[in-house]
């Protein structure tokens, strides 16, 4: 009963309202995601596209998979996450709403040297998924900015985490 209950939920997020998007940025060859390594980190920045969620609202999601290669701690800015939208032609849209960040927690997260964290950000859209040509996150890794484009590409997959063999076109991961 639990896999037919997957299963609708699935075919349900594949609907005419997914979207993918794919990092503009240099990118791993592996699974697409934006890679940067700066500040003592490895950081891996993708987006599982954009989707109607289970209230019926358009949202959409940036993931970060941050490992510290440095031998201090670094920190996380959940607070200055910024997500800008554009559409046809880079016309602005109305601001995304920031939802929640998971796993849930301080909005500073604080990474210990080693150690690999990942965060999934999800923010509401203001209109239907297949209105966003583009985003573009602002995101703060130990006290720099960094700046994340992404562009509309329904042919590429979505990607649930970096590096994942799970890679899938068309579908948000839950």
């Amino acid at each position: 009963m639990l896999k037919l209950v997957a299963l609708a939920l699935a075919l349900a997020a594949c609907g005419p309202e997914t979207t993918s998007f794919r990092t503009t940025d240099r990118s791993d060859p592996a699974d697409g995601a934006a890679l940067y390594e700066a500040k003592g980190a490895t950081v891996h920045v993708w987006s599982n596209g954009g989707y109607i969620g289970s209230s019926d609202e358009p949202m959409t999601h940036v993931g970060f998979d941050i490992r510290n290669t440095g031998a201090r701690p670094i920190v996380f800015d959940g607070d200055a996450l910024q997500l800008v939208i554009t559409g046809n032609q880079g016309a602005p849209l109305p601001a995304a709403r920031f939802v929640t960040i998971t796993p849930l927690g301080p909005s500073q997260v604080t990474i210990a040297p080693g150690a690999d964290v990942q965060l999934d950000s999800y923010y509401q859209l203001p209109v239907r998924p297949r209105v966003v040509e583009a985003m573009t996150i602002r995101w703060s890794l130990g006290g720099g900015t960094q700046i994340t484009s992404f562009v509309r590409d329904d042919d590429f997959p979505t990607v649930s985490r970096p590096g994942s063999p799970e890679a899938t076109s068309g579908m948000p991961s839950t």
